[in-house]
């Protein structure tokens, strides 16, 4: 295979992995914890978080508080896998 080939084979899949980083950064990442419900986007953004009213208790703020936060964090590893899916397709052990 000469330069060329090469060159125009890496860039194809350049091209092809950027669209499949875009699609993931639409994609919604539902994870549903203890009564607390979070979508994350691909991208890394929240798009909601819901809570079961029966969770929040005044007395005890910080447990929905620790709740949340685990549920965020299972929410971002599930879009770090996806991420990670789509580095290992395209390195040059995943061809």
């Amino acid at each position: 295979m000469n330069i060329n080939e090469m060159l125009k084979k890496a860039k194809r899949l350049q091209g092809e992995m950027e669209k499949e980083e875009q699609e993931l950064a639409n994609k919604e990442f539902f994870v549903e914890l203890q009564g607390i419900k979070v979508i994350i986007l691909g991208n890394y953004k929240i798009k909601s978080i819901k809570l079961n009213e029966a969770l929040i208790d005044p007395d005890d703020p910080e447990l929905i508080e620790d709740l949340i936060v685990v549920a965020i964090n299972q929410a971002i590893d599930l879009v770090n896998q996806a991420h990670d899916e789509i580095s290992s397709k395209f390195s040059p052990t995943g061809m």
